[in-house]
């Protein structure tokens, strides 16, 4: 988007017709808001992986479907069957319960305490989703990542890998026996297997209620099957490991660590819901930079279902030089979102676009081209309009319960390694020498004393 401008073309890999990427504001409004369904129609790269790692949920629905889906699930996130505040004192549990079991991970296999120990990190943020995914949607006990099946996983989780190009010109092959792929379907079987097994057992309407729960006593009232529920559990995992695994980011830095876990000590108490969600500023400039910077996915795509007009906020000048304010595109066209792109352009970010520097969230002057009301505070980190993420509160509360209470206790440092990202389904990191062991992110980690100092320091 530096070079090329905000609307630009690019050409198809392997046969595939040209596709438009696009990150003009107003074509956008267009697109994921008040003309969402006019784009539902998903490439065949994303509808079939979609089907293939979740299943015919929510994700995957398009028109009529997707909007009955959203709408019966919308309360269980939203309102009052289980809401968001709700579900805190889970998550709390959960990330206390995966923040000791780190400590004393590194109590007894460091040689020096105060030196640490270098840990894949995503072992933990991992059994810690499992946890909660197991408490908030199954009333289920992954045993903290210790029991045999989420031992499965964890290890499944680290083999998978995309063909994404190759997918776009033979959708069929996401259908084949390849290794990588099964071991997708493999992780959607077992859980489908436990969702299944929890189901089949007595709801009581007036117990508190977990997600399925919730989708059981809908399969009484509506079309909502065990398909259905299947997917919405499998697409709840893969939203919760997704925004784990961006609780760290790649190069650590003191000074950012520290002056969190000053803002965490200087409440005196464990942080409450409110606290987290509203209170508590540098965690939410923090927040919104880590997922500036490492959204979810780079990118989101849609496919025009009818010939229509763009009609572009900024005019566009075309390669032969001329200007235009839209353009006609006919049904079947690709068009690509770039939301890790439009989250760096220095036209609206600044020139430190690219670094990671929370401040900027804190300095109004900083945000002066940014329109807070677009997506989520300027950025399509969780999409928008109709299809905008239906758990982001939910994602976001378990982002800052999780990072708050692993900087309070710890202190995470660089260990040089050169991290790089993949997107299979969403942006997974692996070491740059050694993809071969799958998703990765080793930081060496240190025991913070009951005042919040680094012992190492």
């Amino acid at each position: 988007m530096h070079l090329y401008g905000r609307t630009y073309k690019i050409k198809g890999a392997l046969f595939h017709p040209d596709i438009l990427v696009i990150g003009d504001q107003v074509v956008l409004r267009d697109i994921l808001g008040k003309e969402a369904y006019s784009y539902e129609v998903k490439s065949p790269i994303s509808r079939t992986l979609v089907e293939r790692v979740i299943g015919r949920g929510l994700v995957w629905a398009e028109g009529d479907v997707h909007k009955r889906q959203r709408h019966e699930l919308a309360p269980f996130f939203t309102g009052s069957v289980l809401t968001v505040r709700n579900m805190f004192n889970n998550v709390s549990t959960c990330t206390n319960i995966g923040v000791e079991n780190l400590e004393s991970h590194i109590i007894n296999n460091a040689n020096d305490p105060k030196q640490g120990l270098t840990v894949n990190i995503m072992e933990s943020t991992e059994s810690v989703t499992l946890d909660i995914t197991g408490r908030f949607v199954l009333n289920y006990d992954f045993e903290s990542g210790k029991s045999h099946i989420a031992k499965f996983f964890k290890e499944t989780w680290k083999k998978q890998c995309s063909g994404h190009v190759i997918i776009r010109a033979f959708p069929f092959i996401a259908h084949l026996p390849i290794p990588t792929l099964e071991a997708q379907l493999a992780v959607k079987k077992a859980l489908r297997d436990i969702a299944q097994t929890a189901a089949n057992q007595t709801v009581n309407e007036g117990q508190e209620k977990d997600l399925l729960t919730t989708m059981v006593q809908l399969s009484s009232k509506v079309r909502y099957g065990a398909p259905e529920m299947s997917s919405t559990i499998m697409y709840v995992l893969s939203t919760l490991r997704s925004i784990s695994r961006r609780t760290m980011i790649n190069k650590p830095d003191y000074q950012y660590q520290s002056r969190l876990r000053d803002e965490i000590i200087q409440l005196g108490r464990e942080p409450t819901y409110d606290d987290l969600m509203s209170r508590m500023p540098w965690l939410d400039a923090i927040t919104m930079e880590i997922l500036r910077l490492r959204p979810i996915g780079p990118h989101i795509e849609r496919v025009a279902a009818e010939h229509t007009v763009l009609r572009f906020g900024n005019r566009v000048q075309t390669s032969d030089g001329a200007e235009i304010s839209e353009v006609a595109i006919k049904a079947g066209q690709t068009i690509i979102i770039p939301i890790m792109a439009m989250n760096r352009l220095k036209s609206v970010w600044g020139d430190d676009a690219d670094d990671f520097n929370p401040e900027r969230w804190l300095d109004p002057a900083r945000l002066e081209h940014v329109d807070r009301k677009f997506g989520w505070n300027g950025m399509l980190t969780f999409s928008d309009g109709p299809r905008q993420c239906i758990g982001y509160r939910m994602a976001l509360l378990i982002f800052k319960t999780a990072l708050a209470a692993y900087i309070r206790k710890l202190e995470f440092h660089d260990t040089g390694a050169v991290i790089h990202a993949r997107f299979v389904g969403t942006l997974q990191p692996y070491i740059a020498s050694e993809e071969e062991k799958g998703t990765q992110m080793p930081l060496r980690v240190t025991l913070v004393n009951e005042s919040g100092v680094d012992p190492a320091y």
